[in-house]
């Protein structure tokens, strides 16, 4: 195991992938966090983060590299969108 793999929280905006010659259960959302995406494998806590592409998530999971590409089986994740209480003019309490 290298030094990027293991549990981790990871911090960014759920973006799409558009991946050719990948099965069905390959990742189809990833976070971006600086300059690497983290593919989301569409498992478990993952598999509906396909629903929320742009927004700002904290996750936790498992991370691996694979073929290059940092992969995560997400445990846990936060929507965290910190914009919301200024579109609406409220305080953030």
């Amino acid at each position: 195991m290298n030094t990027m793999e293991g549990i981790r929280t990871i911090q960014g905006y759920i973006v799409p992938l558009t991946l050719k010659g990948h099965d069905d259960m390959a990742a189809k959302v990833a976070v971006a966090a600086g300059d690497t995406e983290f593919h989301i494998i569409p498992r478990g806590a993952g598999a509906d983060l396909a629903a929320h592409i742009n927004a700002h998530v904290e996750i936790v999971g498992t991370v691996r590299e694979k073929d290059g590409e940092m992969l995560v089986q997400v445990r846990s994740y936060k929507l965290t969108d910190g914009y919301e209480h200024e579109w609406y003019d409220d305080d953030a309490e």
